[in-house]
């Protein structure tokens, strides 16, 4: 009776939420820094690519799934861009420590993945979901079980998600079960744009 809506939608816009949070930083680091500069904060709005960004910034290693991974935090974050003409020194990047771990490959329903750190947008769940416009072809649309927003699978099998602890921003979180996992029967009553954030 219900679908289920990937995590980093349960809660609040996280772009909003994030570019806030990189405001802030921005004007903390004008106090702290003498010099002038100049400033921009991305939040998946600009012809940016914040997954390889991150990999060099040594945030995380792109993963087998294509997404960045931290050996503490998983693959359960968002990213986030603050663009300066600040002459940064630039951390180094992480070693992958994917090894010879493949269940993400192994468990995506819809087989997204031809080999490890290539996907095809065209068969992954979260495209289908989110930004598809047209019909999901039959053999695509019966493997995806109960996902109506996004998708999570290669996530929750990654040994590094195991332990992830929730996140600390309160507007992040689901605040009920209709967040996390909506009635189907509601969802299917809605009309285009209605829940769009």
């Amino acid at each position: 009776a219900r679908g289920r809506v990937a995590m980093y939608a349960w809660g609040e816009d996280y772009h909003a939420i994030l570019k806030q949070k990189l405001a802030r930083l921005v004007d903390q680091m004008s106090i702290e820094i003498p010099t002038p500069f100049e400033s921009k904060v991305c939040v998946d709005t600009s012809a940016i690519t914040e997954r390889e960004l991150a990999a060099m910034a040594g945030i995380g290693w792109i993963g087998k799934n294509t997404l960045v991974l931290n050996q503490r935090l998983g693959s359960c974050f968002v990213l986030g861009v603050v663009v300066t003409s600040l002459p940064l020194a630039a951390d180094s990047p992480v070693v992958d420590h994917c090894g010879s771990c493949t269940r993400c490959l192994d468990v995506c329903p819809t087989g997204a993945f031809p080999r490890a750190y290539e996907m095809d947008a065209r068969r992954c769940i979260s495209y289908l979901t989110i930004e598809h416009r047209v019909e999901i072809a039959p053999e695509l649309a019966g493997k995806m079980g109960d996902w109506v927003f996004g998708c999570d699978i290669c996530q929750e099998v990654c040994p590094f998600n195991r332990d992830v602890a929730p996140p600390k921003e309160e507007r992040l979180l689901a605040k009920s079960v209709d967040a996390a996992s909506p009635r189907l029967d509601e969802v299917v009553a809605w009309d285009m744009g209605q829940h769009q954030k």
